[in-house]
């Protein structure tokens, strides 16, 4: 059993952050570039004969790795070090320059969590929906894919209240555009339209793309709304549009006022009218997350302009090989100490 960590050395004077309020954080991670995944990938996708799946979901960025995850880790130890334990998911792989043995590291192979019928998998929506199963996470947690990284300091009542309700992150959200790009909108949309079905209050917007607050509880709750489906997703060896995604988690707590709801834009963290005044006129805003695409040309610059808590480095189909290596050296750039999760 790993030690509970306690909030009361930090310097505040907000109660819930000197409770005994315990806040792990868990990332899915996978090697893409390990040729013994990728004998396997290939073996079942062939397997999957005429299963309509589409190039977004099979696109070599969805499995590519960069180390993004070792310069996250650097993150979490510089910006959110009230972390409690941190989880890594993932299939049967360990990163070669992280310390397995941490005290404040675990490893969950998919085998613990998923059915064993259901492995091997290569539906990141199946992980999640199985990620309440992790052996003692805590009822608090952060969930963050290994392109997520902190990039300002971040204290815990960014993600949970005071009474310790999950605090959800969503963003602007076009349906009738959005849903026509892909695997991924269409799930977004057929969480609404359930949640809307189940509280009569449409939630009509996207999540942040970035790192995000769940109880274990709400999780759980959620799933035994729809067991059936839940336990169908958790046998999609491959996303699909009809998989029940983890943003019924999000749209559902919000629409029953088990979550708080908080909308991402440039004013985040600007306050006043003075304030939203200089912002514009300065083109310098102040966000609580933000994605990248790193397909854009000067992540510093994005940076400075709209100051983000939380980014995440958005791999996809159009990134270059160069992208990444400009992606890399910006990581290095902000991240360049080793952590003491590294060897």
């Amino acid at each position: 059993m790993h030690r509970t960590v306690k909030y009361a050395t930090m310097k505040t004077e907000n109660n819930f952050l000197s409770r005994d309020f315990p806040i792990d954080l868990v990332y899915l991670w996978v090697d893409g570039n390990d040729p013994k995944w990728q004998a396997k990938h290939k073996e079942y996708k062939s397997m999957a004969g005429d299963v309509d799946i589409s190039k977004q979901v099979l696109a070599d960025a969805r499995w590519r790795n960069n180390d993004e995850l070792r310069y996250s880790l650097r993150s979490v130890e510089r910006y959110a070090p009230w972390i409690n334990h941190i989880y890594i998911v993932t299939d049967n792989q360990c990163p070669e320059w992280l310390n397995p043995n941490h005290p404040k590291i675990s490893i969950i192979d998919h085998s613990e969590i998923l059915p064993k019928d259901a492995l091997p998998t290569f539906n990141s929506t199946a992980i999640e929906s199985c990620l309440h199963k992790i052996p003692n996470l805590s009822e608090h947690f952060l969930f963050s894919n290994d392109d997520m990284l902190f990039s300002g300091e971040v204290t815990p009542d960014m993600f949970f209240s005071e009474d310790g309700q999950s605090i959800v992150r969503l963003r602007q959200f076009n349906r009738v555009t959005f849903v026509k790009r892909g695997n991924y909108t269409k799930m977004l949309w057929h969480m609404q339209e359930l949640v809307e079905s189940l509280t009569g209050r449409m939630i009509p917007y996207a999540p942040h793309h970035n790192i995000d607050a769940y109880r274990r509880s709400d999780i759980e709750y959620c799933v035994s709304l729809f067991g059936d489906e839940w336990q169908r997703t958790a046998y999609s060896r491959f996303r699909d549009d009809a998989d029940m995604h983890r943003s019924f988690i999000d749209y559902y707590t919000v629409a029953t006022g088990r979550a708080k709801m908080r909308r991402v834009g440039r004013f985040d963290r600007v306050h006043g009218v003075m304030g939203v005044l200089r912002a514009i006129f300065t083109d310098r805003y102040a966000m609580d997350s933000y994605r990248i695409r790193l397909s854009k040309k000067d992540y510093s610059a994005i940076l400075r302009r709209l100051s983000p808590l939380m980014i995440c480095m958005n791999d996809s189909e159009r990134t270059s090989e160069d992208d990444c290596r400009r992606m890399v050296a910006f990581l290095e750039e902000l991240f360049p100490q080793k952590s003491q999760f590294e060897r």
